[in-house]
């Protein structure tokens, strides 16, 4: 996808209407059009990486300080109970639009919205071993 075609892209060139919530000159915060929950947020740079992989760390690093300022303004404001950050990278992983984005999705206690299922049966400690081999840098 290039940038002409990117939706988040044009939400930043105000091309197409969004509901935003915290704009600063790196980034932009605005409401998710399919919220998984009331408040749910989308926080972006302004300018195009496609994942984790191509933001620089500088760029990332302010985009994290936004996404906490307004992960704890939403807590305040919406009085939700927590909220999940969630960020994507790539289709297996389930990133649609390919535009680096983290996602705050405002929580309550009582909600059925998606639970993060963890495995509770200790990993083989060769598995473990190997693995470590292969992520060694």
């Amino acid at each position: 996808m290039n940038v002409q075609e990117c939706i988040f892209c044009k939400i930043t060139k105000r091309e197409i209407p969004s509901k935003i919530v915290y704009e600063n000159s790196l980034n932009l915060a605005f409401l998710d059009i399919s919220p998984i929950s009331t408040g749910h947020t989308i926080v972006i740079p302004k300018n195009h990486y496609s994942t984790l992989e191509d933001i620089p760390d500088h760029e990332l690093t302010e985009l994290y300080k936004v996404v906490k300022k307004t992960a704890m303004m939403i807590h305040k404001k919406l009085q939700i109970d927590g909220y999940n950050i969630l960020q994507n990278n790539f289709a297996a992983a389930g990133q649609v639009v390919k535009h680096f984005h983290v996602h705050i999705i405002p929580r309550n206690f009582d909600d059925d919205k998606f639970r993060i299922k963890i495995p509770r049966t200790p990993a083989d400690e060769a598995d473990l071993h190997n693995v470590l081999k292969k992520m060694e840098f």
